[in-house]
């Protein structure tokens, strides 16, 4: 199974949700250089329904991304870690 890592997120900040559900797209590099984005519903099924392993760095720190359900909404955050903060968020904007 393939390794991917996130470059950048898009966040909707009209969203009601102050986590990772407000994300509206995630960025990862693309083979011809520049980015390519996917929703949080596939990257959950990259995870969880695929066997890919999806991973954030952020202050020189790796974590990897875990596939959650809110009722019907599929969306990912990164594992559990040392900081309160999911570092998906702090990822730049794509």
């Amino acid at each position: 199974m393939a390794t991917y890592v996130v470059e950048c997120v898009n966040v909707d900040d009209g969203s009601q949700y102050d986590d990772c559900r407000c994300i509206e797209s995630i960025g990862f590099p693309a083979k011809n250089g520049g980015i390519t984005t996917r929703t949080p519903a596939e990257v959950y099924d990259w995870v969880e329904n695929d066997g890919h392993t999806v991973v954030v760095q952020h202050d020189g720190d790796e974590t990897e991304v875990e596939g959650v359900k809110d009722g019907a909404t599929k969306y990912v955050r990164t594992e559990p870690n040392d900081t309160e903060d999911d570092n998906l968020l702090k990822q730049p904007s794509c």
